[in-house]
């Protein structure tokens, strides 16, 4: 079977074509796959770069409801401390230590991803006061990361919490969060 230089140029034409029209507004990057919304996986056209999926939950409502007395000053701006302190609320609880004591412990719902999400904006925050990044690039790419991890609170994350793991730079981090992570409404 010997394919021409033409005919592979089509192919390769028909490809590119119906893998553009997928291709979603988060940077052009995510793909949108599969009909299910759980925590769902691909890879980008054989690059090896894995690609995640997850419904968005979050609503503007939900954010804009905490009052402002609960809030803290963030040096990304009052939307972002919104969501910080929603992360919080969702990601984390206080458990008595022992019942009838007044001693309580925090436990932390998905300490992978929480744990990220602080790495991240320590590394943001560090960016914007060396001077490698300006504040608005940092309070854009962690409004991102936010959204993504107030939405994989509630969906199967195993698969995105491994590929979290295996990243130690938080560069890198923000690239897996901001770049290969789609939300889907």
């Amino acid at each position: 079977m010997n394919i021409s230089v033409l005919q592979k140029a089509l192919i390769f034409l028909f490809l590119v074509s119906v893998i553009g029209e997928r291709l979603t507004a988060q940077n052009g990057l995510a793909i949108t796959n599969s009909s299910t919304f759980k925590g769902a996986e691909s890879s980008a056209s054989g690059s090896g770069i894995t690609l995640f999926e997850f419904q968005s939950y979050v609503s503007e409502n939900e954010i804009a409801s905490i009052s402002q007395d609960a809030l803290q000053d963030h040096v990304f701006g009052q939307l972002i401390a919104r969501k910080v302190f929603l992360l919080e609320s969702k990601y984390t609880s206080q458990v008595p230590v022992i019942p009838g004591n007044p001693q309580t412990k925090t436990v932390i719902r998905k300490a992978v991803i929480y744990d990220a999400v602080h790495k991240m904006e320590h590394y943001l925050k560090k960016s914007v006061r060396k001077g490698t990044m300006s504040t608005e690039i940092a309070s854009e790419l962690f409004d991102k990361v936010l959204d993504i991890a107030l939405n994989v609170y509630a969906a199967d994350s195993t698969n995105f919490e491994k590929a979290i793991n295996k990243i130690d730079d938080p560069a890198e981090l923000v690239v897996l969060f901001t770049k290969r992570v789609n939300l889907v409404l």
